[in-house]
């Protein structure tokens, strides 16, 4: 099943950092129940958001996104607001290794679910807490997302933005998707402190340290007092690490950073201007960062000559470190993704539907694709005869609302 066999969490998501976070663990072999209230799903973003579009398998109408982040999962439909329905996912909760939960913690605290509460009933409890900006300090209470606590005020996109331009948009869930690699990383290593202690663990990860850690190079210059400015791209110091046009109006990425006195001489080669190797103003990395503007204005003209076809061939043909900016709809096709199966067939029901692939890899126990996504509520009767409950006690529930 996976390197996650066995493992049981519960998850309230309310967002893409959490259903990234147990995709992934669901993925491995994890048992994820996705607790959901019984008015139904949140969407995966308004229609027009890319990946959210339903597409039609078999006849059948599907939503991508939602088959993205909620596959290999179970769902209950439950009214924690009644007792009845707290009583349901403290009883689930007890027989659970993780507890996660991007609800405001206000809201957990009205609910009785703080980590405080859930580990009387659980001492080796995971408990797992995602907030915008922290749970202290004068905007721990604020509504956060990706775009605006881990793209905006982080500083990433103040850096991604040339003077004078609009400011970049980020892609959607970029910053959810990078902090869910950190939680599950928090998770597998309170696993493995429980498995040497006992104990639990309380967690808490937030949007905008996570947006700090990912341009951790930037912060650190600005705690040290080094001013932190957008790069733009006439002015890059090195101009072997810099983005160049191509006559069929394509953008090649130079990344020529670690050892650049190495590539020049090739360079000069690859750009059919070898005179520039031993031109004074160029010759060393010292001399080209002081005439950066210059050359990088050569180094235009020339790439202009040329496609990205000529240029990708002449570029490894004399070892340069480089790739083409590719749209998404190249990268679906990518020969090198395709190779290393980057993109899966998920079952269902309707047919198979292709979805990304778990960025890791385990050769042993790989990563694997065992059910689409639940409807709302799909397993709450299954989940509920599991914990005891009879089928008679089960339609109750239901009529009551408790339960979907």
């Amino acid at each position: 099943m996976g390197i996650l066999d066995g493992l049981k969490a519960l998850a309230m998501e309310n967002g893409t950092v959490l259903e990234s976070s147990s995709a992934l663990m669901a993925d491995w072999g994890a048992d994820i129940i996705k607790v959901e209230p019984v008015t139904g799903r949140r969407d995966g973003g308004v229609p027009e958001s890319p990946g959210a579009r339903e597409m039609k398998v078999g006849g059948v109408t599907v939503n991508p996104l939602n088959q993205f982040t909620n596959r290999n999962k179970r769902s209950l439909a439950v009214d924690l607001k009644q007792e009845a329905g707290r009583d349901i996912l403290c009883q689930l909760v007890q027989k659970s290794d993780v507890f996660m939960a991007n609800f405001e913690v206000n809201s957990l605290k009205k609910l009785r679910l703080g980590y405080d509460t859930l580990s009387q009933l659980n001492p080796g409890l995971v408990y797992v807490s995602v907030n915008g900006y922290g749970s202290q300090g004068p905007d721990k209470d604020e509504q956060a997302f990706d775009e605006t606590a881990f793209w905006a005020r982080s500083g990433i996109q103040y850096l991604l933005t040339e003077p004078g331009r609009a400011p970049i948009k980020r892609p959607g869930g970029l910053g959810d998707r990078i902090t869910s690699g950190h939680l599950v990383s928090a998770v597998l290593g309170s696993l493995l402190h429980k498995e040497k202690t006992g104990k639990g663990q309380e967690i808490e990860i937030s949007l905008f340290h996570s947006g700090l850690w990912s341009i951790a190079r930037n912060i650190q210059a600005a705690l040290s007092g080094v001013p932190q400015h957008p790069e733009i791209h006439s002015r890059q110091r090195n101009p072997l690490t810099n983005s160049y046009r191509t006559k069929d109006n394509r953008w090649i990425q130079i990344f020529d950073f670690h050892h650049p006195q190495t590539y020049w001489p090739e360079f000069c080669q690859a750009l059919g201007r070898p005179e520039l190797e031993n031109d004074l103003r160029f010759a060393s990395v010292e001399s080209r960062a002081k005439n950066c503007e210059e050359l990088i204005r050569i180094i235009d003209e020339v790439f202009a000559t040329r496609t990205v076809e000529e240029w990708e061939g002449l570029l490894r043909k004399y070892h340069q470190i480089y790739s083409r900016m590719q749209t998404p709809e190249e990268v679906a096709a990518d020969p090198q993704a395709l190779a290393n199966d980057f993109f899966v067939d998920l079952p269902h029901p309707a047919g198979p539907v292709k979805i990304l692939a778990s960025p890791v890899r385990f050769r042993q126990d790989p990563a694997s694709m065992r059910t689409p996504a639940p409807e709302p509520g799909q397993n709450t009767e299954e989940i509920l005869l599991d914990l005891g409950y009879s089928r008679e006690r089960i339609a109750g529930l239901k009529e009551q609302g408790v339960i979907l």
